[in-house]
């Protein structure tokens, strides 16, 4: 008989209304991993049994063990049910349990923007968040980066990329598809109106949203801003008054592909990102990305989304114009579909879950 394993991951990042991309990571990741026969068990360390994902829910292999929400508290005791018949450790953020792992680990490098980001390396927890990632890298068995780009990053950041470092691009939830499901009790739901052009993220400063809004009243198209929270939301408004753009602080995770289907297209103008999901989901949806023309969405998006300079507000409007041509915007729908074909459901995480074989079985 072969002998299967168990291992533990920090899902802190499901919260209750909530859903961020690292939650859309772990939720394909923990899919794909239960389906793995030499899988024996997944325990997720949760805040709050309820904020777990449907699809993950009632599923024979997947458990939840409950965690303080303080953070001292939760740091011990994730280290204390790493040393409970445990194989291995997945933590979905670069940095470990803050007092070890009692089994060998994995962490995932999404980004170090929080580290080098003019807009955020004065933060009071600069250094402990360094500190915390260059042990993490010395710990791991295994360090992920999501992207080329991010690998890059931290090594010029650190000097060191960790005792295994790989790149794995992330899969896309087969949801995300071109179906054709009636979309329209969702718009009303949202009170939109399908052809606006959509924009996912949480509008911190490296997003970049303000080349959209200078522009917004120079197009036909509504943007629709899609996961900013209230207080970014304020700190946008009250710099773009007159700015045409509707506002939709949270969605439904199971609502946002239909969103996506709706648009026009999505555009994502970053300065700089670890991956960037949104861009490949709406490839997926059969729906024209344009994003930034940064390494990192050169890199995911494979150079098969429209890209645009970042700084250009009248590039980001001719983009957008392009797409009105049908000719242009059926070339952008076919090379975004043939290039995540290779991204969809759990056959886009084989690579994570074959390097998890392999670290575990190679004892």
């Amino acid at each position: 008989m072969h002998k299967t394993f168990r291992i533990l991951i920090d899902a802190r990042e499901f919260a209750t209304n909530r859903t961020t991309g690292i939650g859309r990571v772990l939720e394909g990741l923990i899919d794909a991993l239960a389906e793995a026969s030499f899988i024996k068990g997944i325990v997720l360390s949760v805040l709050h049994a309820a904020a777990v994902p449907y699809k993950l829910r009632d599923r024979e292999k997947i458990k939840t063990a409950k965690i303080p929400e303080k953070f001292i508290k939760a740091e011990a005791a994730l280290t204390a049910f790493s040393g409970r018949n445990v194989d291995l450790f997945i933590s979905p953020y670069s940095k470990l349990p803050l007092f070890g792992s009692y089994c060998r680990s994995i962490n995932i490098v999404h980004d170090v923007l929080d580290l080098t980001h003019p807009a955020y390396r004065r933060r009071v927890r600069v250094h402990f968040d360094r500190f915390r990632l260059k042990a993490a890298l010395r710990k791991a068995a295994l360090t992920w980066y999501d992207s080329a780009a991010s690998m890059v990053e931290t090594e010029k950041l650190i000097g060191y990329t960790g005792n295994n470092p790989k790149v794995r691009h992330l899969g896309i939830e087969d949801r995300f598809n071109t179906g054709a499901d009636d979309a329209n009790h969702i718009l009303a739901k949202y009170n939109l109106n399908s052809g606006y052009i959509v924009v996912v993220g949480n509008g911190l400063p490296h997003k970049n949203i303000n080349i959209l809004l200078d522009i917004s009243t120079e197009l036909s198209r509504q943007f629709v801003l899609v996961g900013v929270p209230e207080q970014n939301k304020k700190y946008w408004t009250d710099r773009y008054p007159q700015a045409r753009a509707l506002w939709i602080p949270y969605v439904n995770n199971r609502d946002l592909p239909a969103l996506i289907r709706s648009a026009f297209c999505l555009a994502q103008p970053s300065t700089a990102e670890g991956y960037g999901l949104p861009p490949l989901e709406a490839m997926a949806c059969g729906i024209p990305a344009v994003v930034s023309n940064i390494p990192v969405l050169l890199e995911t998006t494979g150079s098969n989304a429209f890209t645009v300079n970042p700084h250009d507000a009248r590039a980001w409007l001719d983009a957008f114009e392009s797409l009105e041509n049908n000719n242009i915007y059926q070339s952008q729908v076919e090379k975004g579909l043939r290039w995540v074909e290779q991204f969809r459901g759990r056959k886009g995480w084989e690579k994570h879950i074959s390097d998890i074989e392999e670290l575990i079985k190679g004892n």
